[in-house]
């Protein structure tokens, strides 16, 4: 997902209009709220899920409709006789993502509460997380369709157990404020080009994603 996939679509939507000039602010995952505040520097985001906290957020927000559905799945070492009940197992060592929202574990973001109660360990990236269970470290990590199919090559891939059922189906569009620079309708208008266009699908086959809507 981080090679560059939102680069992609930022490029495509400049490519289409000379009204805006879009540009990527890189922003961590838990600062996304402020970010978007109307003191931030983000007039929008792609790849967002209103129930990320969305809906907690004292923002005036458009949401476009989905550009790609997303799912979420838990991923362990293969081992000798380890199958699918491995993830149903108790007391296991989680690795989880600062900012990220987990359902099975009531979207908690506290990173004690995380950790204490649920077992879930918070790093910065999914790369660390992945090298942690690689080395034993952590005994799952939980990691989207869409980074297992771009992201992990298949040597590592081959190592991996995956869930074959997913913990969390997401709804990923765009968030717009609608009270800062860029006109929320206009971008739902060049989304929907990019989608009638076929670049958007051209963007996501380019990095093994289902195609969008």
């Amino acid at each position: 997902m981080q090679s560059h996939l939102v680069g992609e679509v930022i490029k495509a939507l400049n490519h289409i209009q000379q009204d805006y000039h879009f540009s990527l602010e890189p922003i961590a995952p838990n600062a996304r709220y402020v970010a978007l505040s109307a003191d931030g520097c983000c007039d929008l985001m792609l790849f967002e899920d209103i129930d990320w906290g969305w809906r907690d957020e004292d923002i005036d927000l458009h949401v476009t409709e989905p550009l790609l559905v997303g799912r979420e799945r838990f991923v362990a070492l293969k081992h000798l006789n380890r199958d699918q009940r491995f993830f149903e197992m108790k007391g296991l060592r989680f690795g989880g993502i600062v900012g990220y929202h987990y359902p099975f574990a009531a979207n908690e973001k506290d990173h004690r509460i995380l950790e204490e109660d649920y077992g879930i360990y918070l790093a910065h990236s999914h790369e660390v997380n992945l090298q942690m269970l690689l080395n034993k470290r952590l005994d799952l990590i939980m990691l989207s369709d869409e980074y297992l199919a771009a992201m992990v090559p298949r040597s590592v891939k081959e190592q991996l157990l995956i869930s074959k059922k997913p913990y969390g189906v997401f709804n990923m569009a765009t968030v717009v404020n609608k009270n800062k620079n860029v006109d929320a309708s206009q971008v739902e208008h060049l989304i929907d080009r990019l989608k009638e266009n076929g670049r958007l699908s051209a963007i996501f086959k380019k990095f093994k994603l289902p195609a969008s809507h």
